[in-house]
């Protein structure tokens, strides 16, 4: 896949999977069922923790061996949860979520960055 090839793609998964900003995620978190997943690798997430009640579902792992129950076990068998995504910066959860769109997921929303949550001091928890 040549430079195009992956702008395009950022470009179409930016366009289907609205990026929130910090305020934003945490009216949705305080008001909705969400599952927020961290799709950053685990040495990733052991350096610095997750946002607070994420799960880590890497972006290698979706990528490598999607199957919808990776995401499926988390939902408790409810339709109506957002799912809410995110990465370091925002770029890999928004081809995650362009992904589960495209797996027939439906409330999909980019949180963003990990980095940017904590620079609005959003909880974060340690993994365990």
């Amino acid at each position: 896949m040549n430079e195009t090839d992956i702008q395009k793609l950022l470009q179409e998964a930016n366009d289907c999977v609205p990026r929130l900003s910090f305020e934003e995620a945490n009216n949705i978190i305080s008001t909705v069922n969400t599952l927020i997943i961290d799709v950053r690798e685990t040495s990733e997430i052991e350096a610095t923790g997750l946002i607070k009640n994420a799960v880590n579902i890497p972006k290698s792992i979706i990528d490598a061996n999607f199957d919808h129950s990776l995401i499926d076990e988390h939902l408790n068998n409810n339709e109506d949860i957002t799912i809410l995504v995110y990465c370091a910066v925002g770029i890999r959860s928004a081809l995650v979520g362009h992904k589960l769109l495209k797996n027939g997921y439906k409330k999909i929303l980019n949180l963003g960055g990990f980095s940017e949550w904590v620079s609005f001091n959003g909880p974060i928890e340690p993994i365990n």
